[in-house]
């Protein structure tokens, strides 16, 4: 499995009062890991791609300019759609600060769930298969 890393310095409009990294920002962090993750693989982003799943567990604070590293990788693939899953890191210090993961659906220009597009079916299976196992990620449900 391949594990596609990307940087991101934490922004002040990302923070609360505090300059704690708010709640929601995580969903922006995942989204600009599975871009660049997407970018590498040479595959492109449009709206036949609806998200009908996301989830996120916070682990550790984040604060305004703190440097994180996100990981991406593709978690499952199935005949209709497909999960990345997304691990947010402290770059300084490597601490684990948030893992979650987004689920997606294929749809046609009908809007209706179609088998998932062969460019993306080749490449995540190709990442699949390659090194390890995936890594655990929580479901939100009581582990």
């Amino acid at each position: 499995m391949t594990i596609f890393k990307t940087e991101c310095r934490v922004r002040y409009a990302e923070t609360d009062s505090a300059r704690v990294v708010h709640y929601s920002a995580f969903f922006l962090y995942f989204e600009v890991g599975r871009m660049e993750m997407w970018r590498e693989l040479g595959l492109p982003y449009f709206e036949q791609l609806p998200i009908v799943e996301t989830y996120c567990r916070y682990l550790a604070p984040v604060r305004f300019d703190d440097l994180l590293e996100i990981h991406s990788f593709v978690v499952e693939l199935r005949s209709k759609g497909f999960r990345i899953g997304h691990r947010v890191y402290l770059k300084d210090s490597g601490t684990l600060v948030a893992e979650g993961f987004t689920s997606f659906v294929t749809v046609g220009k009908d809007r209706k769930p179609t088998p998932v597009f062969e460019d993306f079916k080749k490449k995540f299976t190709e990442h699949l298969e390659k090194g390890a196992p995936v890594p655990r990620v929580s479901t939100g449900k009581a582990d």
